[in-house]
């Protein structure tokens, strides 16, 4: 079959677009990860289990080989949550990367990517959480939940919702330029275990008083982007070929 260059010329085009994605990271271990406490705005540091974890994850991660799924090139900003061990995660990260292309990355703090606020259940593992609320007489009818529940003297899910809400709004405007001008745009955020999983909630407008039932190990790595290249289509990207090159990438991603 014989295909007509003005028709070939197009199908190389569309296969040429590039999709944005927003890229996720946990920070890695800290103490009270590996001990199931709640850490919101005590500041730990990475143990030296965590500081391997990440250093790896960066090499895997980030760099110009096949294999590797972000390619520092095209890394348009990142943003990081305001605690240690996000900040140092983020370093970590990008260890290997070349400073001449690193120097051209905006790296950004970001209030509204730090952990949800635990308030008064700050250090306390989940079973202390529930025992608590029992002998105050709270939640005579089911364990309690950081979803429906929230946590005293600290946040609930609609004000968690606003910041992430306000975060991808601004993540949306990035990626809409990039999609204009047809140019790659991946974009970072290192943060922590409960907000990532609200943003991939909030991502595709979940609401947050229901456990989104998702899970997000310390170190773990997700991707967000959209369908059909259409920031008004966003949508989560399940395990697949994240490391195929942008010129085989089909259309309808």
């Amino acid at each position: 079959m014989t295909v007509s260059s003005s028709t070939s010329s197009k199908s190389s085009a569309m296969a040429k677009k590039h999709c944005p994605r927003l890229i996720f990271i946990r920070h890695g271990q800290t103490e009270w990860s590996k001990s199931g406490q709640h850490t919101s705005v005590t500041d730990l540091d990475l143990t030296p289990f965590g500081v391997r974890q990440m250093r790896n994850t960066g090499r895997g991660l980030i760099g110009p080989g096949d294999l590797q799924m972000v390619k520092p090139e095209h890394i348009t900003q990142v943003f990081v949550s305001p605690r240690k061990r996000a900040q140092h995660t983020a370093e970590l990260l990008f260890e290997g990367v070349d400073e001449k292309i690193k120097e051209k990355i905006p790296f950004t703090t970001d209030e509204d990517v730090r952990e949800w606020d635990y308030g008064n259940y700050e250090g306390l593992k989940t079973s202390e959480i529930v025992k608590l609320r029992k002998e105050k007489g709270l939640d005579p009818d089911h364990n309690w939940s950081i979803w429906a529940d929230g946590c005293e003297g600290g946040e609930q899910h609609f004000q968690v919702a606003e910041r992430l809400d306000r975060f991808i709004a601004k993540i949306n405007k990035l990626h809409l330029q990039a999609i204009e001008k047809n140019e790659p745009s991946d974009i970072l955020v290192v943060a922590h275990g409960h907000i990532l999983r609200c943003l991939v909630a909030r991502w595709v407008q979940r609401d947050l008083n229901v456990n989104p039932q998702l899970m997000l190990d310390a170190g773990g790595v997700g991707v967000l982007s959209y369908e059909h290249h259409n920031v008004e289509e966003p949508a989560i990207y399940l395990a697949g070929a994240f490391t195929t090159p942008v010129e085989e990438v089909s259309e309808d991603i």
